[in-house]
């Protein structure tokens, strides 16, 4: 199912931001990155079922209108990190099921579309209330599946990105709940839709940290060069394969040490998650 589905001490001088994810990012960026743009979808996902239910409630196919601002767009970032799953240790259950909401979600729109474009107009043709029931129990699936995805990707993003996303969950978890069983809260009497904020929208900005390291794990000390760093993570070149979740220290090039675990290692790199998140202003990324 998977495989169809997923085809010395020196100063460290200020840095730029790293460019924007990308095809070549690694595995923490990729990672990160899924969990925003998932978590976006499925807020989406549950606005569009909230209008389809205030739509049925008020018999009123005009209010689906709001919904051409709500349909998602698969972002290649996620196409991305889901064709590496394996590369960034994302359980593969857990892969093929954000897999599946999307291409659930592809069908769903097809669906759709048709039914928005008759709905553009308050006095727009009148849609049978049939027609427009069977598509809103296509979304309240669809969101069905999106909660229950989000629910078994919180404790891969609580133990990957120190709790960063966990607001987003149980906000999220809340919101596709109502939205399953037929609310509309998020929808006032003229159409307008106003979802709720998650509380963590964007990633971690990710800074160069170009130097040379050592790595203290169980198996050894292993030379190792950092290549960028977040509030949360940095990543590393380094010849020794880690296991996920092995506990290291990071010894930087001035001498500062730094306790993680391991997120991700594939073919001579590899990511290491802080045990506690850097302040904003820590040299490590602020220069």
């Amino acid at each position: 199912m998977l495989g169809a589905l997923l085809k010395s001490s020196e100063p460290i001088k200020p840095r730029r931001a790293s460019p924007p994810v990308s095809g070549t990012a690694d595995g923490f960026a990729r990672f990160e990155a899924l969990v925003c743009e998932f978590h976006w979808t499925a807020l989406q996902i549950g606005g569009i079922a909230s209008c389809m239910n205030a739509s049925l409630a008020s018999r009123r196919s005009w209010m689906l209108r709001a919904c051409n601002n709500l349909i998602p767009v698969e972002s290649p970032i996620v196409k991305i990190a889901l064709r590496s799953w394996q590369d960034i240790g994302l359980p593969r259950d857990l892969a093929a099921a954000i897999a599946r909401a999307y291409f659930d979600l592809a069908d769903a729109k097809k669906l759709t579309m048709p039914l928005l474009d008759s709905a553009g107009l308050f006095a727009g043709p009148q849609i049978p209330l049939a027609k427009l029931e069977q598509i809103a129990v296509v979304w309240r699936k669809l969101a069905e599946d999106c909660r229950d995805a989000v629910l078994d990707l919180e404790p891969e993003t609580r133990w990957r990105l120190n709790g960063a996303y966990t607001g987003n969950a149980l906000l999220l978890s809340r919101f596709l709940k109502e939205a399953i069983t037929g609310s509309q809260t998020c929808i006032n009497q003229q159409g307008e839709v106003a979802l709720p904020i998650l509380p963590q929208r964007r990633q971690s900005p990710r800074f160069s940290a170009a130097q040379p390291c050592k790595i203290f794990s169980q198996a050894g000390a292993f030379s190792a060069f950092v290549r960028d760093a977040s509030r949360n993570d940095l990543n590393v070149d380094c010849d020794q394969e880690f296991r996920l979740k092995d506990a290291v220290v990071v010894i930087l090039r001035n001498g500062r040490k730094v306790p993680g675990l391991i997120v991700w290692s594939k073919n001579g790199k590899a990511g290491v998650r802080f045990d506690c998140p850097l302040a904003d202003d820590d040299p490590l990324i602020s220069g």
